[in-house]
């Protein structure tokens, strides 16, 4: 079989939309529909059933996905080995949301590569849904998400939760006393991306648009200090800033958000179980979380 149409495949698998799936793969839709035509006459079976470019697993297909995942898995490990030899004893590649990135990893790395010399990291960063895909397929062997991921062969815990505030430029103070939340679509807000879907239809009218929207949220911290701009954050990305004076949190009256979640999610079958395990005592080591590990249970 070949092994980029089984990852097409799973792409589709995941989101079950083809467009989605050609972005994600960087290819076209047509390069899509023709992978999976092919995958499927060799299988001899219709994997999928389309309708209006959106597409759900038949039968044939959900037996498919398990299989998919091993063999893309084998060669990513394959591949993975081959370039370990002689030089390090286990690779490990780590997918986290950019806040968790820029929040607890990044001024912790050089830390790990210090204590573990011997392990090779790669970090991947991307948004959750691309992280769980690629968990699924091997690509990725333990990620850092704010979605959970209910599978039986998948392990989730959630690993801390942040809270989040509505944040302004220092210069502005006109509501430093506070706010009520149906004030707050009247704000001129720039979107962050850290509300989840239903907090964000409890605010806004549905298909509201922003003067400006930032997928990665972190990235519309410097547009803050300037005028007389909102946004949603999490309290820990924008921690110097507060503490700095350059931003100020204002309170919500009457109302509190969700908090922000962060999950651990990696799949129960990993080979590299020992390893995982160990990169999650690491951060929980730096991070002072006095909890054992969620995995193991070691202190």
């Amino acid at each position: 079989m070949n092994i980029e149409y089984l990852k097409t495949f799973l792409a589709l698998a995941s989101n079950g939309n083809f467009t989605k799936t050609a972005q994600n793969l960087f290819v076209s839709q047509s390069t899509v529909s023709i992978r999976i035509r092919e995958l499927e006459k060799e299988i001899g079976k219709e994997l999928f059933k389309r309708n209006h470019g959106t597409a759900v697993l038949t039968l044939p297909g959900k037996a498919l996905v398990e299989y998919a995942e091993k063999i893309v898995g084998l060669e990513a490990n394959a591949i993975e080995q081959a370039s370990l030899a002689g030089t390090f004893s286990e690779r490990l590649v780590v997918g986290t949301v950019y806040y968790f990135y820029d929040s607890f990893i990044a001024d912790n790395l050089e830390d790990h590569l210090e204590r573990h010399p011997d392990i090779a990291i790669r970090i991947v960063l991307g948004h959750s849904m691309k992280i769980i895909h690629s968990i699924g397929t091997g690509e990725l062997d333990i990620g850092f998400t704010h979605h959970p991921y209910n599978h039986p062969g998948y392990y989730c815990q959630l690993f801390n939760v942040d809270e989040m505030l509505l944040v302004t430029g220092a210069h502005n103070s006109r509501y430093m006393n506070g706010i009520s939340i149906w004030e707050v679509k009247n704000l001129p807000i720039l979107y962050s991306s850290f509300l989840d879907h239903a907090t964000e239809n409890w605010i806004f009218p549905r298909q509201h648009l922003f003067s400006l929207d930032i997928d990665v949220g972190g990235k519309i911290v410097p547009f803050l200090k300037k005028g007389d701009r909102y946004t949603f954050l999490p309290k820990k990305l924008v921690e110097k800033e507060l503490l700095e004076g350059t931003l100020i949190n204002i309170p919500l009256i009457g109302n509190q958000l969700p908090p922000l979640e962060n999950y651990i999610i990696y799949k129960r079958d990993n080979e590299k179980h020992a390893t995982i395990c160990h990169w999650i005592k690491w951060l929980r080591d730096v991070l002072q979380i006095p909890e054992p590990c969620p995995i193991c249970g070691a202190e």
